[in-house]
């Protein structure tokens, strides 16, 4: 990973989360500490090259709205923000439920500015928060988290890994973690970016490490969003963005045979959700224009070995 992507993927995560936070009166995921990470400078140039982002999207409404607000305003609305506040809505709704039934160890693989910890100050005293990372994105993270006097309270534990280069399973044991612990673990927004080989394996690591009845949340790609005769006009336009990135989009799912595909992983699925389901959930009567993204699922699985 180049430093500079994923500080960048970081930056722009959060700007999302802080944005729809502020300016949504009714959001999906309340992030209200998401913008106290980014210095004003940072939110001005991510909004403008956002709102100026229109015309790739959609060039005759970039026509029609004339102000950066409105152009900013859109793009979010359609282009950007469902699909990160609903997958973070997700796995934090389910993380509060494991909770309750006795989880004491949340994994949260590639962290990037995961703003969690802050939000919630009624944890259980026994509750300990793993943020794993590349060593670059989460140096970013702790300089920034300084520089802005934010206070790490002491039940996170930062894990840098290079998946690459590091186990997973080495690097949690060594900052403490239990395996003996009901956990739960979320990747979101990554596993599209990975081969299946690379998914497979992280899930085999995680399931060797966690106690059977473990969580592991995701969101991931059906294999329609890569045939563009049928795939969604806004998927192929983020398939053409990843790509110029040199961060391209690789792998997708047949939603009806994920749970065969996990069958050597330890893994069972316990939910396994469309964007229907999502658009039900999360965006029925809503006048924003925001709306669940096509092709984006979100699954639960859950240890057992």
């Amino acid at each position: 990973m180049n430093q500079n992507k994923g500080s960048l993927t970081a930056l722009v995560s959060c700007f999302a989360r802080g944005y729809h936070a502020s300016k949504s009166q009714n959001p999906i995921f309340q992030d209200d500490v998401a913008n106290s990470l980014l210095h004003e400078e940072e939110k001005q140039l991510i909004g403008s090259n956002w709102a100026n982002a229109i015309d790739f999207f959609d060039k005759e409404k970039g026509e029609t709205l004339k102000s950066i607000d409105e152009k900013l305003e859109w793009v979010m609305n359609t282009q950007t923000i469902p699909q990160l506040v609903s997958r973070s809505r997700y796995a934090e709704d389910g993380l509060m439920s494991a909770i309750k039934r006795g989880f004491r160890q949340y994994v949260i693989l590639g962290a990037g500015f995961d703003t969690f910890v802050w939000r919630h100050g009624n944890l259980p005293d026994d509750f300990t928060i793993y943020e794993v990372d590349h060593p670059a994105t989460q140096e970013f993270k702790l300089n920034r988290l300084e520089e802005m006097g934010m206070i790490i309270p002491e039940n996170v534990k930062f894990v840098p890994v290079d998946f690459k280069a590091d186990s997973l399973f080495d690097k949690l044991k060594q900052a403490g973690y239990d395996p003996q612990t009901y956990s739960y673990f979320s990747l979101l927004g990554v596993v599209m970016y990975l081969e299946k080989q690379d998914f497979f394996k992280l899930l085999s690591s995680v399931s060797n490490l966690a106690i059977n009845g473990s969580s592991f949340v995701f969101d991931y790609l059906d294999e329609a969003a890569f045939d563009e005769t049928i795939a969604a006009k806004k998927m192929t336009k983020m398939r053409q963005i990843t790509a110029s990135t040199g961060e391209p989009i690789v792998t997708g799912f047949d939603p009806f045979d994920l749970d065969r595909e996990l069958q050597d992983c330890n893994m069972l699925l316990y939910e396994n959700l469309s964007p229907a389901n999502l658009e039900e959930m999360y965006f029925s009567g809503r006048t924003d224009g925001l709306h669940a993204f096509d092709h984006f699922h979100f699954a639960h699985l859950v240890v057992q070995k």
